[in-house]
């Protein structure tokens, strides 16, 4: 494998492998009646829904200046930086965070 990058398909698969065999560890117990393979899965799901939330905020964020500026008739420019604002926030923060890649596409 390369150089694992946050984000990349390979640092996804390393971090889920982690979580599965700290769940099928003999060190350390699970919560009563918790599965390992669920157990794994849910605390796979908060290493990256902090990230992906983060970035989802970021662009209702901007979305929503957008909006604002569209209604109080601001300059072209103050909009659109807000739309571009918005679209780098989707592509550097959540594709990158989710390895989402046009590269990848299946």
């Amino acid at each position: 494998m390369a150089e694992l990058e946050p984000g990349h398909p390979d640092e996804l698969v390393e971090t889920l492998e982690n979580w599965l065999r700290e769940a099928n560890s003999p060190i350390g117990t699970l919560p009563e009646g918790m599965d390992a393979v669920e157990w794994a899965v849910r605390r796979f799901i908060d290493t990256w829904k902090a990230g992906a939330r983060s970035a989802i905020d970021g662009v209702e964020g901007h979305l929503s200046r957008a909006i604002a500026l569209c209604d109080s008739e601001s300059p072209t420019r103050a909009i659109k930086s807000e739309l571009e604002l918005a679209r780098e926030t989707l592509v550097e923060d959540l594709r990158d965070h989710l390895g989402l890649y046009d590269w990848n596409r299946e």
